[in-house]
């Protein structure tokens, strides 16, 4: 009988004993610094954080509907999100405009720039 398969790959080790880590998932996230996203609205003055950086289960809730859609937008605006509110005649095509420029704006930048 063959010897069992190994269904995971094994780790890379150093020669002092330590695994060779290719990624580091929180250190990606000091590595990228760019310019705020900032936007305006009938001039008041707003800054977004990368949507890509929002918290996972917030995206994965997004299919809930607008109170989904309200959670994500108070992830990305933060403190800047119940004066986003108070603005009026803000369309739901305003919004998708808005991620969207936000979206391109950070992606701009590779990592480690």
């Amino acid at each position: 009988m063959p010897p069992a398969r190994r269904t995971t790959q094994s780790k890379v080790i150093t020669q002092d004993g330590t695994p060779v880590s290719l990624f580091s998932l929180r250190a990606r996230k000091r590595e990228a610094v760019a310019e705020p996203f900032v936007f305006d609205v009938d001039g008041e003055f707003f800054t977004m954080k990368p949507p890509a950086s929002t918290d996972w289960q917030v995206v994965a809730d997004l299919n809930g509907g607008n109170q989904d859609l309200r959670k994500f937008l108070a992830e990305l605006l933060g403190e800047d999100y119940p004066r986003f509110c108070k603005v009026p005649d803000i369309s739901a095509e305003d919004v998708n405009a808005l991620i969207e420029a936000c979206t391109e704006h950070y992606q701009g930048l590779s990592r480690g720039e």
